[in-house]
């Protein structure tokens, strides 16, 4: 029905995607998707599939979003445990992989084409290239949504707003509670790498392939579409101390060419547009310098030379809202199974580098089935909008599996069929995750969509035999311990520490702990084991006290009674014995420590 002052434009039927704008405050919509990411796209057709008319808006030129301007074309996939080739992110996502995916992968002009043809036919009405959209509000009550195309202003009522823009620019300025980066680990604002993911041609495919899979590395292979590994690159020198070169992650188009994910670009401030354009462009320009690089280093790509570069940025981390519930690493280190569940995720807790570290970030965690609630898409204080995508409500360790676009897609199907429940019953979202009758409804109609919500989560959890279990607790919430070993989940308890221990605890204190330290290299060789001695002598430079032995430091209060009479008689230390002994450590010495 069109409204009094008229229907002000009506696309073409022979454009591919149709646009219909409507003004005054009588429209035909009853959910407003912000931001056509994938995400998004998830969610408006599941709202039309249930019935409601959708209006989906981007600032954008073109819908995909990350897999199209963004070409990420290698995907995170979701399996059910390392070495499986099962995804637990059915429904939505399966129909989205089965048209497009193959062996983890999509070709990204096929993607666009895909997501334009669906949203057509699924009769989602679409809004490209519009600017300053602003929510509008009666009281904590988010009623519609204004913004303005092409000089004119428009305000559009609607009964449920889906944001899956990044960084929830809408909710902002909607007064949505916000953290910003590594707030919550007490490292200020900042943010994960940002990537500007690039393709070239000329790449010896096979010879990748061969390289890969016969490296004798269990961090390495490849298959017919996709491709990971090459440690070398980490190698590369730089222009500028903002950029970092990682493992290459390699994705095979159609025509030829390999898109590649692993130039890392730090202090990329992409809540001020001006500022993530300076770093676009300062990018643009190391790529021919990139390229140079892996035909002198990387096999297979002797005689690459650069093709196309993404649209926008790969921004991974920034804004994420505080929801009626946050998703903390804690539900996923214990495969939490939550009772209003909407989704799986799986995949590893992957922290990636927010500064220059040579190695490109740290795992917490291989794959490990867990849950995703409903509850993380529902803003605090605000009524009528859901949050999807890598700005739901998450803490930075949750943030690092759950934030990967099959998540995102997954949780916009359910965010679908939230907003049309919500209208058809008539009942607030609020009240929604609030009623246990409701949430079995909502998760009814997503298994009947296909979505998986019966799957068995029995993930071992060895850690809670150990004695050091609350110590493994404490240090794993701020990221400081990890149970990534050689693609297994093994904290590795009873295992005598040695060198390889100490070292990888002295990259998490760096990375995420904000400690300013020498490299472990440069205070001592540490050999097969790690003596008691050692172990003072490397706490020491934390604390700034200088003990001659753990009994020193357990009568000057830095470790307890109970840690020293559980390791003093090892003379060779477990893994076990130097979580407790860290982590008591460090609760000594928390506010003292140097920051980032």
């Amino acid at each position: 029905m069109k409204s009094r002052q008229g229907l002000v434009l009506i696309s073409s039927m022979l454009c591919l995607v149709a646009a219909v704008f409507y003004s005054g405050e009588k429209t035909p919509y009853d959910v407003i998707v912000l931001g056509s990411d994938p995400e998004g796209i998830s969610a408006a057709v599941s709202a039309r599939r249930q019935g409601e008319k959708v209006l989906l808006i981007d600032t954008r030129d073109e819908v995909g979003g990350l897999y199209t301007s963004g070409m990420l074309s290698m995907l995170d996939l979701n399996y059910r445990a390392f070495g499986s080739a099962d995804i637990v992110n059915e429904g939505f996502y399966r129909e989205f992989y089965d048209a497009v995916g193959e062996e983890a992968n999509i070709d990204v002009e096929k993607t666009k084409k895909y997501f334009q043809t669906l949203l057509r036919s699924e009769q989602v009405d679409i809004i490209l290239r519009a600017r300053h959209i602003l929510p509008l509000r009666q009281g904590r009550r988010i009623v519609g949504v204004s913004y303005i195309k092409e000089g004119r202003s428009y305000r559009l009522p609607a009964k449920v707003v889906i944001e899956a823009t990044p960084d929830v620019p809408f909710s902002r300025k909607a007064g949505v509670d916000y953290v910003v980066g590594r707030e919550d680990m007490g490292l200020g604002k900042v943010c994960a790498a940002t990537t500007l993911v690039f393709s070239v041609k000329d790449v010896n495919w096979e010879k990748v392939k061969s390289y890969l899979n016969n490296d004798d590395s269990v961090h390495t292979g490849a298959n017919n579409k996709v491709a990971w590994g090459y440690p070398e690159m980490l190698t590369y020198v730089p222009t500028s101390e903002d950029f970092q070169l990682r493992r290459l992650n390699l994705s095979l188009q159609d025509n030829g060419e390999v898109v590649i994910n692993a130039f890392q670009i730090f202090h990329v401030n992409a809540l001020a547009p001006r500022r993530l354009y300076e770093s676009y462009e300062k990018a643009i320009k190391e790529l021919p310098y990139i390229v140079e690089f892996l035909n002198k280093r990387a096999i297979g790509f002797e005689d690459a030379s650069l093709s196309k570069y993404a649209k926008e940025l790969y921004v991974r981390e920034g804004v994420r809202i505080k929801g009626a519930y946050t998703l903390k690493g804690e539900d996923l280190f214990t495969n939490s199974n939550f009772p209003d569940k909407v989704a799986y995720g799986s995949y590893p807790t992957d922290l990636q580098a927010t500064k220059r570290d040579g190695i490109g970030g740290t795992v917490l965690s291989s794959r490990s089935l867990y849950t995703l609630p409903l509850s993380i898409m529902v803003p605090q204080k605000l009524e009528g909008l859901l949050v999807v995508g890598r700005s739901m409500s998450m803490d930075s360790i949750a943030h690092s599996s759950a934030r990967t676009v099959p998540v995102g897609m997954a949780m916009g199907q359910a965010a679908g069929i939230v907003a049309s429940y919500s209208i058809q019953e008539k009942q607030r979202i609020n009240e929604i995750i609030q009623t246990d009758s409701s949430i079995r409804k909502i998760q009814q109609t997503l298994r009947y969509e296909g979505v998986l919500l019966d799957l068995p989560i029995q993930e071992p959890q060895d850690e809670k035999k150990s004695w050091a279990y609350k110590h493994i607790v404490s240090l794993r919430g701020k990221g400081l311990v990890s149970k990534e070993y050689h693609n297994l989940n093994d904290y590795r308890c009873q295992v005598v520490a040695d060198e390889e221990t100490m070292k990888r605890q002295w990259q998490l204190l760096i990375a995420n702990g904000g400690w300013e330290l020498p490299k472990l290299d440069d205070i001592m060789v540490i050999g097969e084991i790690l003596e008691q001695e050692e172990i003072v002598v490397l706490m020491n430079k934390l604390t700034g006290i200088l003990c001659a032995n753990l009994e020193e430091m357990k009568d000057l209060g830095i470790i307890s009674e109970e840690t020293y009479q559980k390791v003093y008689l090892h003379k060779n230390l477990l893994n076990e014995d130097v979580y407790a002994i860290l982590d008591e450590v460090l609760q000594k010495v928390k506010t003292n420590k140097r920051k980032l």
